[in-house]
């Protein structure tokens, strides 16, 4: 599987003037799994967003973040084109689209009304009650949830900190767990140092009983060199960190935050950056 993720991500250009790359990349995880990259130059945080297919439903995990002036994020076309490629290849004539969020942040939801209306497509409201309500998670953030796609179970489970509506998705088939803006080669902004914890506690009495191969989050702002970021903001990353975290990177995050306790603290971790906003 590690070869699904050896790619050449776009990372933007020096003089986005002459950039010359598509706004979204599209990349095939496996037939029914892919990876979409905002280009930089389009919008300097060059989110990741996610296409899953199961037998019944498809779901789109994000919608990406707003272009600059005069450009457009033709979002919708590029996932209608997958979508068509996908279902041509079942011989399928139509699927319902599912769109979701890892969380309502704006460079998470700008390319939800690409959506809105759209027939055989329900956009999930990005907001607490409309998460909680679609997926039923009744308990929240203790409880988790079964999304099924069809004969493709993903368990939904809440994980504020980050940002209040934040949620995981995890993959039994790939032992992908999508992990957002709570867990990635970057900067983890924690909003709410205590619930960040929680959270983080949750994932690690998930991953006890259920394996996990690589954490898929939504950004890439490290250098390949330990320790090292790129500056916010910047729209050229030649030498990004791999887009997969893995379960050793994920016991030293848990890790250093037992370490500190209720103590929010900044902290530069070779391959991540413990970031609190205090």
């Amino acid at each position: 599987m590690t070869n699904l993720l050896d790619v050449q991500w776009i990372h933007g250009s020096p003089d986005c003037a002459t950039n010359a790359d598509p706004p979204l990349q599209v990349h095939a995880f496996d037939d029914e799994t892919y990876i979409l990259r905002e280009n930089k130059c389009v919008n300097f945080e060059g989110p990741f967003l996610y296409l899953l297919f199961g037998a019944e439903k498809a779901l789109l995990l994000d919608t990406g973040g707003p272009p600059g002036q005069s450009q457009h994020l033709p979002l919708r076309t590029i996932v209608q084109g997958i979508v068509s490629h996908w279902l041509t290849e079942h011989h399928r004539s139509s699927i319902e689209l599912v769109v979701a969020h890892s969380h309502n942040h704006g460079d998470h939801v700008f390319g939800d009304e690409q959506f809105a209306g759209q027939p055989q497509t329900t956009v999930v409201p990005p907001s607490l009650t409309g998460v909680r309500n679609f997926f039923g998670l009744t308990d929240w953030p203790n409880q988790s949830a079964v999304f099924d796609l069809g004969d493709r179970p993903l368990t939904v489970i809440p994980i504020p900190g980050h940002e209040p509506t934040h949620i995981a998705l995890y993959e039994p088939k790939t032992r992908v767990l999508f992990s957002g803006d709570t867990f990635y080669p970057g900067f983890l902004y924690i909003q709410d140092w205590t619930a960040y914890r929680q959270s983080i506690n949750r994932l690690a009495q998930f991953a006890i009983a259920h394996p996990i191969t690589y954490f898929l989050g939504a950004h890439i702002e490290m250098t390949r060199t330990k320790k090292v970021p790129y500056p916010s903001g910047t729209t050229y990353q030649p030498e990004e960190h791999t887009l997969q975290l893995l379960p050793q990177h994920f016991a030293e995050l848990r890790a250093t935050l037992e370490s500190m306790g209720n103590v929010p603290t900044r902290k530069v971790m070779n391959d991540f950056i413990i970031e609190p906003k205090v």
